[in-house]
C-alpha cells in the first residue's frame, strides 16, 4: 500500500502551467519565469500568467481594483510590480496566495488608506514600494503581516502625523530603509518615538520639515541620512553627539541652511566619512566647518556652479580621500588647489568646461581614480599625468582628443581602466601598447580611428575588455598581427572593419587562411561583436574565425557582399549565443550552422529571411531560444521546430504573415503546443491577402481548411476498417463453402477440358464413404453395382484427408466410431452416362431394404440438369 500512496501524493502535487502563447504579455527570453505586461491598457489583472511565474509586471495600466481571485495559484512569484495604474482599492486578502512574494510595487497609484489585511499572506515580503500615492492613514494592523520588511517607501503622499510612520515601524522590526520623501511632515522629535528604531536610513528630502530634534537615542543604528532640498527656516536640535554615532552619510544638498544651523549639524557629528553640500552657496568658511570633522573621507560638491577652484578653498580638507567636482562650471584649477589633498584617491570632474588636464593634478600620488570625461579637452601633454603612479582608472570620454601620444602614459603604467569613446582620435601610436603593460579595460569605442598597426596592442597581455565600435562613417583598417599579444582578452567589439590586403603575406590569397588568422589569434576570447556596413569589407570565409575556439557569444550586425562560408563556424564548436542582423537578402544553408552542436540562443532578425526550411538540418538539439523578427517570413512550416528538440522560446514578430491554408498548420501548432512560447502570437498581423490585410493571425480560421481532407481521411480509414472487417468474416463465415467452391470450379474446368478433347467418362459414379463403412461397400455395394448391373464405381475413402498429419486423423477416426451409429455414402453418379435417374434408382431398389436413398441434381438449371447425380446412401 505505500508505494500506492506514494504514487497518489506525486500525482496530487502541483504542477507548473506554463501558457505558451500569451494574448498581451511576453515572457523575457533570458527568463522565461518574467512576465512582462506593461502598458497593455489592461483593465485588470490578466489571466493567463503562467502558475509558474516568479516575476511579474503589470506597469502602465488602467486597472483600478485589485480582487481576492487575480492571483490565485501564483505561489512561486516571488515580485510583483503594479506600478503607474489607478488602483484605489485592494480587497482584503487580495495578496494571500503570494506567499513567496519579497517585492512589491505599487508606487503611483491612488490609494489614500492601507486597511488591516491589505497585506494579509505576505509573510516573506521584503521590500514594499508605496511612493506617489495619496495615503493619508496606515490602519494600526495593517503591517502586522510584514514582519519580514525591510525597506519601505512612503514618498510622496499625505502622512502628516509622525505617529502613523512610528506605528508602522514598529511593527516591522526587520526594516532598515525608509523613504519619507516629499511627505508634508513639519518635524521629526524623539519624543514622538516611545522606543529605539533600527532604522538605518532614512529620506526626509524634499519635506516642509522645519524641527529635526533628538533627545533620546531613537536612532542607535543610523548610518545614512538625506535632508536636501528642505527650503523653510529649520532646527537643528541634538542633545547629544552619541544620539548620531552611527551616522556615516549627510546629504545636505540643495539647502540653504544659515551659518550657525550648519555649524550645530556639523558639531554633532563625529562619525560621519560622506558629505553632500551641492547648495550653490559655497564658501570658505562653510567647508572649514565641514571639514573639521575628522573622521570625513567623501565631499560631494557638485552642482555649485563653480568656473574657478583657488588654491585656498580646500585647504581645511586635507583628509578627504574622494572629491565630487562634476556638474560645475569648472574652467581651470589653481595650481595648488588639490596639492593639500595627500590622501585623495578619487577626483572627479566630470561635465565641467576643462580645455586641458588641470596642471594642480600632477604629482598627487594617492590618486587612484580620476573623472575627467564630458570636458572639452582637445590635447593631452606629456607631464599632464606625471606622478600618478597609483593611478587605476582614467575617463577622458566624450571630449575632443583626436590622438594619444605615447608619452602621455609614461607615469601611469599601473593603469588598469581607461575610458577615451566619444573622442575623435585616429590612431594610435606604435609605442601605444607599451606604456600600458597592466591595462584591463580599454574603451575607445565612437571614435574615428583608421587604421590599427600590427602589434600596437603587443604589450598588453593582461587586457581582457576592448571597445573598438563606432557609428561613424569611417573605415578602420585592421592589418595582420593587430591583435597579437592578447592571449587574456575575453571582451572584443569592432564595427566598421576592413582587413587590409597590405598586412597579409604574399603567401596568402584574399579567401585564404592566412590573412584571417593573422588577424583574429585570439584563444581566450569569449565575446565578438563586429559590426560592418556596406562600406567596409571582411571575407566570409571558412577560416575567419581560426584561433576562436573558446568563443561563446558572437554578435555580427552586417550587409554580406558575399554569402559566408559554409564552413564559417568550424573553429568556433563552443559558440552559445550567436546574432546576425541586417544582411541583405541571405538564405543561409544548414551546413553554415552544424558545427555549433551547443548553441543555445540564436538570433537571426532583420535579415530578409524568406524561409526557415534550413533549420531542419542544421543539427542545433540544443537551440533554446530562437529569435526571427523582421525578416520576410509569411509561411512557417511547423515542422522546422521539431528538428529542434531543446527550443523553448520563439519569436516571429513584424514578419509579413499569409492569412490562408497555407499557414494553418502553423497557427494550430502554436496554439496546441506545450512546448515552445511564441513570444507575442496574439498580436502578429497578416499582410496578405488583402481580405485580410491587418487581422490577427491567429484569429484566422484554420478549420475550414482542413474539411476536405478530414473527409478524404474518414473515406480512407473508413475503407481500411472495410477491407479489414471483411476478409476476416469471410475467414470466419465462409471459410469451408469458398474452398469448396473452388474445387468445384477446378472440377468444373478440368471436366470441360476434358469433354472438350472428346474422351469417354470412365466411371459411371463416385462413391464416397466412411472405414466404418467399408465392410458394407464391398460386402453388399460392390457386388450389387458392379457385379449384376455392370457399373464402373470410383472409390474414395474419405476419412484420411491429404496433408493432415497421422495424429489428428486416428482422434478424428476413433471420434466418429463413438458419436456415428449411421452411416452415410454419398454416390456421385455421372449424368452423361446411359443412365437416367429412374435407371439409377431402379438399380439400387434392390438395396432399398437396409438403405435411404435420396437423390438430388446440385446444379439444376432451367433448361438441363447438371452433369452430375448426387446421392445421399444412409443406413436406415
Amino acid at each position: 500500500m505505500e508505494p500506492l500512496f506514494s504514487l497518489l501524493f506525486l500525482l496530487l502535487l502541483p504542477r507548473p502551467s506554463w501558457l505558451y502563447s500569451l494574448h498581451n504579455c511576453t515572457l523575457y527570453s533570458t527568463d522565461p519565469q518574467k512576465i512582462d505586461c506593461n502598458d497593455n491598457e489592461f483593465y485588470r489583472i490578466p489571466s493567463d500568467v503562467p502558475k509558474s511565474a516568479k516575476y511579474l509586471s503589470v506597469s502602465v495600466n488602467n486597472i483600478q481594483l485589485i480582487r481576492q481571485s487575480d492571483f490565485s495559484g501564483l505561489t512561486e512569484l516571488q515580485m510583483l510590480d503594479l506600478s503607474v495604474n489607478q488602483i484605489s482599492l485592494i480587497e482584503d486578502a487580495a495578496f494571500s496566495h503570494l506567499s513567496s512574494l519579497t517585492e512589491l510595487n505599487l508606487d503611483n497609484n491612488r490609494l489614500t488608506n492601507l486597511t488591516d489585511h491589505m497585506f494579509t499572506g505576505l509573510s516573506n515580503l521584503t521590500v514594499l514600494g508605496l511612493e506617489y500615492n495619496k495615503i493619508s492613514h496606515i490602519s494600526e494592523l495593517a503591517f502586522v503581516p510584514l514582519t519580514k520588511l525591510q525597506e519601505l517607501s512612503l514618498r510622496d503622499n499625505l502622512l502628516s502625523s509622525i505617529s502613523d510612520i512610528v506605528n508602522t515601524v514598529s511593527l516591522c522590526p526587520l526594516l532598515t530603509f525608509l523613504d519619507l520623501t516629499k511627505s508634508p511632515l513639519t518635524s521629526f522629535e524623539s519624543e514622538q518615538v516611545p522606543f529605539p528604531l533600527n532604522i538605518t536610513e532614512l529620506d526626509l528630502r524634499l519635506t516642509p520639515l522645519r524641527r529635526f530634534s533628538l533627545h533620546s537615542d531613537v536612532f542607535p543604528r543610523l548610518q545614512t541620512l538625506h535632508l536636501s532640498n528642505i527650503f523653510t527656516n529649520f532646527q537643528w536640535d541634538i542633545s547629544d553627539k552619541a544620539f548620531l554615532k552611527s551616522l556615516r552619510t549627510l546629504d545636505l544638498s540643495k539647502i540653504a541652511f544659515s551659518v550657525e544651523t550648519y555649524q550645530l549639524i556639523f558639531q554633532s557629528l563625529e562619525s560621519l566619512e560622506k558629505l553632500s553640500l551641492s547648495n550653490g552657496h559655497l564658501n570658505r568658511g562653510l567647508l572649514d566647518g565641514a571639514c573639521g570633522i575628522q573622521t570625513l573621507q567623501t565631499l560631494d560638491l557638485s552642482y555649485e556652479s563653480i568656473s574657478v577652484l583657488n588654491d585656498s578653498l580646500l585647504l581645511s580638507c586635507s583628509n578627504l580621500t574622494e572629491l565630487d567636482l562634476s556638474r560645475n562650471s569648472l574652467k581651470d584649477l589653481g595650481p595648488s588647489s588639490l596639492q593639500m589633498l595627500t590622501r585623495l584617491s578619487r577626483l572627479n570632474l566630470r561635465r565641467n568646461r576643462l580645455t586641458k588636464v588641470p596642471l594642480t593634478v600632477r604629482n598627487m600620488s594617492s590618486l587612484t581614480s580620476l573623472f575627467l570625461g564630458y570636458n572639452r579637452i582637445s590635447k593631452l601633454r606629456c607631464l599632464d599625468f606625471s606622478g600618478l603612479h597609483r593611478l587605476k582608472v582614467l575617463d577622458l570620454s566624450e571630449n575632443k582628443l583626436t590622438n594619444l601620444n605615447s608619452c602621455v602614459f609614461q607615469d601611469i603604467q599601473s593603469l588598469q581602466e581607461l575610458y577615451i569613446s566619444e573622442n575623435k582620435i585616429l590612431y594610435f601610436d606604435d609605442r601605444f601598447g607599451i606604456t600600458l603593460p597592466n591595462l584591463l579595460v580599454l574603451d575607445a569605442a565612437e571614435n574615428n580611428i583608421e587604421e590599427l598597426q600590427t602589434g600596437v596592442f603587443r604589450n598588453m597581455t593582461r587586457l581582457t575588455d576592448l571597445e573598438l565600435d563606432s557609428d561613424s562613417a569611417t573605415k578602420m583598417s585592421v592589418n595582420g598581427g593587430t591583435f597579437d599579444g592578447l592571449t587574456d582578452l575575453r571582451t572584443l567589439s569592432l564595427s566598421q572593419v576592413y582587413i587590409s590586403p597590405a598586412g597579409v603575406g604574399p603567401q596568402s590569397s584574399s579567401r585564404g587562411r592566412s590573412q584571417l588568422q593573422q588577424v583574429f589569434n585570439l584563444p581566450s576570447l569569449q565575446t565578438l561583436k563586429i559590426t560592418v556596413f556596406e562600406t567596409c569589407l571582411i571575407d566570409w570565409t571558412k577560416d575567419l574565425f581560426q584561433g576562436l575556439d573558446n568563443l561563446k557569444v558572437m554578435f555580427i550586425k552586417s550587409s554580406f557582399i558575399e554569402s559566408p562560408d559554409s564552413k564559417m563556424f568550424h573553429h568556433t564548436p563552443h559558440l552559445l549565443n550567436l546574432e546576425i542582423r541586417n544582411t541583405d537578402e541571405w538564405l543561409p544553408g544548414p551546413e553554415l550552422f552544424q558545427p555549433l552542436t551547443v548553441l543555445q540562443t540564436l538570433d537571426l532578425s532583420e535579415n530578409h529571411l524568406k524561409s526557415v526550411d534550413f533549420l531542419s538540418e542544421a543539427n542545433l538539439t540544443q537551440l533554446q531560444t530562437l529569435k526571427l523578427q523582421k525578416n520576410d517570413l509569411s509561411v512557417i512550416n511547423e515542422r522546422v521546430f521539431e528538428a529542434l528538440p531543446s527550443l523553448r522560446y520563439l519569436d516571429l514578430s513584424d514578419n509579413p504573415f499569409v492569412c490562408n491554408c497555407s499557414n494553418a498548420d502553423f497557427i494550430h501548432w502554436v496554439i496546441r503546443n506545450k512546448q515552445v512560447y511564441v513570444n507575442g502570437a496574439y498580436q502578429y498581423r497578416c499582410e496578405s491577402p488583402p481580405s485580410h490585410q491587418g487581422a490577427l493571425l491567429l484569429e484566422f480560421d484554420y478549420r475550414w481548411c482542413w474539411e476536405s481532407v478530414g473527409f478524404f481521411c474518414f473515406i480512407c480509414s473508413s475503407a481500411l476498417v472495410l477491407l479489414t472487417l471483411l476478409p476476416t468474416f469471410i475467414h470466419h463465415f465462409l471459410r469451408l463453402h469458398l474452398l469448396y467452391g473452388f474445387y468445384l470450379l477446378r472440377a468444373f474446368l478440368y471436366h470441360r477440358q476434358q469433354r472438350g478433347r472428346g474422351c469417354a467418362e470412365i466411371y459411371d459414379a463416385f462413391v464416397s464413404y466412411n472405414v466404418h463403412d467399408e465392410e458394407w461397400v464391398y460386402r453388399e455395394l460392390l457386388p450389387e453395382l458392379e457385379g449384376r448391373q455392370g457399373w464402373k464405381l470410383c472409390l474414395h475413402h474419405r476419412d484420411f484427408e491429404p496433408g493432415d498429419s497421422t495424429a489428428p486423423f486416428m482422434i478424428r477416426l476413433m471420434l466418429m466410431f463413438i458419436t456415428a451409429p449411421l452411416f452415410m455414402i454419398r454416390l456421385m453418379f455421372n449424368h452423361s452416362s446411359v443412365y437416367d435417374q429412374a435407371d439409377v434408382q431402379s438399380h439400387l431398389g434392390n438395396l432399398g431394404s437396409i438403405i435411404r436413398i435420396n437423390i438430388y441434381a446440385p446444379c439444376i438449371t432451367p433448361n438441363s440438369i447438371s452433369d452430375y447425380l448426387i446421392l445421399n446412401v444412409t443406413c436406415k
